[in-house]
């Protein structure tokens, strides 16, 4: 099913004041040869803001980095949602 995902996205939420570092998305800039993927060396840091949405080619190549929560309290994390938007039959549909 991953062959049909053509944006993926993320969703960020946390609770304020931000009581947690790290955890920021890299996206690297992704070369695509027949069915294979290399990163470049370029690549993109999105910090997690509160509230804010991300979209990004599927196809690209990408991390998340750690996250650090000095109080260890889930309700002091970083959350996410996320998830793709796919293409079937040719349409562009969302999942």
């Amino acid at each position: 099913m991953t062959a049909t995902r053509e944006m993926t996205y993320v969703y960020y939420f946390y609770q304020e004041p931000k009581s947690f570092s790290g955890g920021e998305l890299v996206i690297y800039e992704t070369k695509v040869e027949g069915n294979n993927l290399s990163k470049h060396n370029d690549f993109k840091v999105i910090e997690p803001r509160n509230n804010s949405i991300i979209f990004f080619p599927s196809r690209y190549l990408h991390e998340v980095l750690p996250v650090s929560c000095p109080t260890k309290a889930f309700e002091n994390s970083r959350f996410t949602f996320n998830g793709w938007i796919r293409r079937e039959d040719g349409s562009i549909i969302d999942n």
